[in-house]
């Protein structure tokens, strides 16, 4: 199975920032209109979601640490710092849907095992 090269958003425990009840905390309320704001339901209909293996781990990323830098603003950064989330830099097994702006990425092992954390500044792909 070859592995491939993806960048999110997570905490040390391999989950990303956004959860019920808990982006309120980081969203910028004054950030550009227009910014990207696709959900994982625009990627992959509920059902199929629901179908897939529970032998995998699954998360959303982008191919490249640029991309990802763009669904943040410098005040969600800080934020998202301060309560322990951070870029990473991972391999994953399968790519299950994609669209231009992100991801759905699916991997043997949890999200938290073997992520390279990176800078929140950005770049350097």
């Amino acid at each position: 199975m070859a592995r491939r090269v993806v960048y999110r958003v997570q905490a040390a425990d391999g989950r990303g920032p956004w959860r019920p009840g808990f982006s309120h905390t980081w969203i910028d309320g004054d950030a550009p209109a227009g910014r990207l704001d696709e959900t994982i339901m625009d990627l992959i209909p509920i059902a199929q979601l629901a179908a897939l293996p529970r032998t995998m781990h699954y998360g959303c990323a982008c191919r490249s640490l640029t991309a990802l830098m763009a669904w943040f603003t410098p005040i969600e950064r800080v934020r998202l710092a301060a309560l322990g989330f951070y870029p990473v830099q991972l391999n994953i097994d399968v790519v299950i849907a994609e669209s231009r702006w992100q991801l759905l990425a699916g991997r043997s092992r949890p999200f938290s095992m073997g992520a390279t954390h990176r800078s929140w500044k950005g770049g350097g792909d």
